[in-house]
């Protein structure tokens, strides 16, 4: 099940933060590692302001258990693009039936209610399991950004990958 992120998802979506595991999509827009706590998270998910840009959703499995989070980004309203943040807790879910819905609902989210154009979603080298997840479904490399994200004592390229609209048979 997918469903909007409600303030009490905060601490399954603060389990997204593990600092062993870096991820792209919790970078911020100047792909620095943040680390925000619970509350700031809550704070997030209800700010009126986000909503403007973005909407998060939490991913269920069926015994309701938050298995991820999957989000679109604007930069303004005028812009025919954003950026897709698709996360899940455990990365095998990413070869579940689950990811496969998550995905189908915010590929229907950016290219038929919202009209857009193009999806981006970024990868640090480290996240193969997503990177191949967003090629099967047709997404291409924009290129690499070398070594810009340092953690865990060393230095992570970060990859952009665009999905068209057109790619999908939205005109």
């Amino acid at each position: 099940m997918i469903r909007a992120a409600e303030p009490d998802d905060a601490p399954s979506m603060k389990r997204l933060y593990d600092p062993a595991v870096p991820r792209a999509a919790l970078l911020d827009r100047h792909r620095e590692r943040i680390d925000p706590s619970v509350g700031e998270l809550r704070e997030i998910i209800v700010s009126k302001d986000v909503k403007l840009f973005q909407e998060y959703y939490a991913v269920e499995d069926l015994t309701g258990l938050i298995r991820g989070f999957c989000s679109l980004r604007t930069g303004r309203q005028d812009v025919f693009f954003c950026e897709l943040l698709f996360m899940f807790i455990d990365e095998s879910d990413l070869d579940t039936e689950m990811a496969e819905e998550a995905f189908g609902f915010m590929k229907n989210k950016a290219f038929v209610e919202r009209r857009l154009n193009k999806m981006m979603a970024h990868c640090l080298d480290s996240e193969t399991r997503l990177r191949a997840f967003f090629t099967r479904h047709g997404f291409h490399s924009d290129g690499v950004a070398r070594e810009v994200v340092f953690s865990l004592g060393r230095w992570f390229n970060n990859e952009t990958l665009s999905l068209f609209a057109a790619q999908n048979g939205v005109a």
